[in-house]
Formats: structure tokens, sequence, C-alpha cells
């Protein structure tokens, strides 16, 4: 699975506490190639660590709009990063 496409299914888990901590891992396998980049990294961030507040605390009645906003940020962040990490496109071992 590619790097956005888990990061992406993590936005839509139940768990936004681990959420948040995966993504942040995977996102640091992004190098910093500019400003912008490490600003949509932070820009998504707090955005889903801001549905994990909504979540935690108004349950999942207000999530919908969260959660599209944390989507649209992670939009952001690969078409900054050329959409495709440094892990992806390191070729796989033979075996």
């Amino acid at each position: 699975m590619q790097i956005f496409d888990r990061i992406s299914s993590l936005i839509d888990a139940d768990d936004c506490q681990a959420a948040i901590e995966d993504a942040r891992a995977l996102l640091l396998q992004f190098e910093q190639k500019s400003d912008a980049l490490t600003r949509a990294i932070d820009e998504f961030l707090l955005d889903l660590m801001t549905l994990a507040f909504i979540v935690e605390c108004y349950g999942r009645g207000f999530e919908l709009l969260a959660r599209t906003l944390a989507h649209r940020r992670l939009a952001k962040v690969r078409l900054l990063s050329g959409g495709v990490s440094r892990a992806e496109m390191v070729p796989k071992p033979n075996g």
C-alpha cells in the first residue's frame, strides 16, 4: 500500500490518537524539500489532531467535516511532495 493511501485510511480510522502517531511516523519518511511541504505536513497533522479532539469531545456527530478537511490537507501534502515518497521509490530486493 502506498504511503498516502495508508495515511488516508488513518484519517478514517476509529482510533484517532493512534492515527496521529502513525501518520507522523509515515510523514517523517519524506525529505523536507521545501518550506511549503513542511508547512503542509504541519497543517495536516494539526487537522488530524483537531479531528481527534472533535471525536473525543463531541463524539461522531461533527467528525465528517474534520475528516474532509484532513483529506484535503493530505492532498496538498501529496501534491507538494510530488506524490511519491522515498520509501516507494526504493526498489525492493529480490528474494
